[in-house]
């Protein structure tokens, strides 16, 4: 998705005023009439919601509005330089660009036009110039000359909510469980490769949801370099991947506020090893929406001046991983559970991916810190399994 560009306006001459005399039969001594030229054409953006990226001005260098017309005799003035719209999406911030600095100039957040650049004015007829002393002027005012200035074009897309997380976590999954959205849903990284959108739709309104490309700090990242999508987002929809995954420090390292006065919700990642899918529980997808619906309908929320972190909501986060029953061990983590019972456990690559699931969701952390030992039960819903 193209959404930075830099352009060239120019907006149009005003037309020069006219030199004439009265040249009437019976008006021997007619006094002047040369009309006033016209104004030169402005340079105007518009706000079109149907727009959603920038590839319709991006292979364009330079845009420049029609020059006024000269006037003419009979004080006609001239017809006025036709405008040049420029036609971008909503979120659209619009930059005056002087050398290596830039200045903001306008923002587009609705469907409206917005003169950016004016055109020079028409110059004055004869007949304007004429006074007690002059009354025959033989001078007209020249048209202001155009105008022109570097802009650059920045896009950035207007949502509610913001799902992000690190590569193959089921961002791309989720987002077709919560909205309309049919994005391309593949089992290896960087599937996502631009922002995808969807819509979730209630009885009070829509809510428009964009998953962000995976996020890892590494140069030249996608997901980093799609994070100013997320500047106006309510709501954040954090995919955590294991009890290491530090992606929301990774992303302060680039946008120290970008979470301040925002909801953050947290989801574990559903990626079943065995069957190689992602397999987000009905009650945590219904739970997700209607946080969104809470969330993204209030205004920004002001945190206490003592917290460092925004306010997080853990949907899917079990209280207790592990709990002790007598001599056994007992996983309550439902998401463990699923997965136990609905892979074969007699092969040993299962097993050791399944071992793989219990270190990243922090089941095998807390078993440690219970002092299990080799040879004690560990009981996953229907499957008990001797430790080693």
């Amino acid at each position: 998705m193209k959404d930075n560009t830099k352009l060239l306006i120019i907006s149009g001459s005003g037309g020069d005023g006219a030199i004439s005399g009265v040249r009437k039969k019976f008006i021997p001594r007619g006094g002047p009439d040369g009309g006033d030229g016209g104004d030169g054409g402005n340079i105007v953006l518009k706000g079109n919601k149907n727009i959603t990226s920038l590839k319709d001005v991006s292979y364009i260098k330079k845009i420049k509005a029609e020059n006024g017309f000269p006037g003419s005799a009979g004080n006609k003035k001239g017809r006025k330089g036709k405008d040049k719209t420029i036609s971008l999406p909503i979120g659209t911030v619009i930059y005056e660009v002087e050398g290596k600095e830039k200045k903001k100039l306008y923002e587009i957040l609705k469907e409206e036009k917005k003169t950016i650049l004016e055109g020079g004015k028409g110059g004055r007829g004869n007949a304007k110039m004429a006074n007690s002393v002059i009354q025959y002027p033989l001078l007209a005012e020249k048209g202001e000359g155009n105008k022109e200035t570097l802009i650059e074009i920045d896009f950035i897309m207007e949502s509610d909510v913001a799902i992000i997380g690190k590569p193959n976590t089921g961002k791309s999954y989720l987002l077709s469980k919560i909205t309309n959205a049919k994005p391309n849903i593949k089992n290896y990284p960087y599937t996502t490769t631009s922002i995808e959108t969807g819509i979730i739709e209630t009885v009070k309104r829509q809510y428009k949801i964009i998953e962000v490309p995976g996020i890892e700090d590494k140069e030249n990242n996608l997901g980093k370099q799609n994070l100013k999508h997320t500047e106006r987002c309510k709501v954040f929809v954090f995919i955590k991947e294991n009890e290491e995954d530090n992606t929301i420090e990774t992303i302060k390292k680039i946008k120290p506020n970008i979470f301040d006065d925002k909801k953050i919700i947290t989801v574990n990642s559903y990626l079943n090893e065995e069957l190689k899918n992602f397999d987000f529980m009905a009650k945590d997808v219904e739970e997700i929406k209607k946080c969104i619906e809470k969330f993204a309908e209030k205004p920004a929320i002001i945190f206490n001046k003592e917290e460092d972190e925004p306010d997080v909501i853990k949907i899917g986060e079990e209280k207790e991983l592990v709990e002790k029953s007598g001599e056994e061990f007992v996983v309550k983590h439902q998401q463990v559970i699923r997965i136990a019972e609905r892979v074969n456990l007699d092969h040993w690559d299962v097993m050791a991916q399944f071992m793989k699931v219990l270190h990243n969701k922090g089941v095998s952390k807390k078993l440690f810190e219970m002092k299990i030992k080799p040879g004690d039960i560990v009981k996953i819903g229907r499957i008990e399994l001797e430790w080693s």
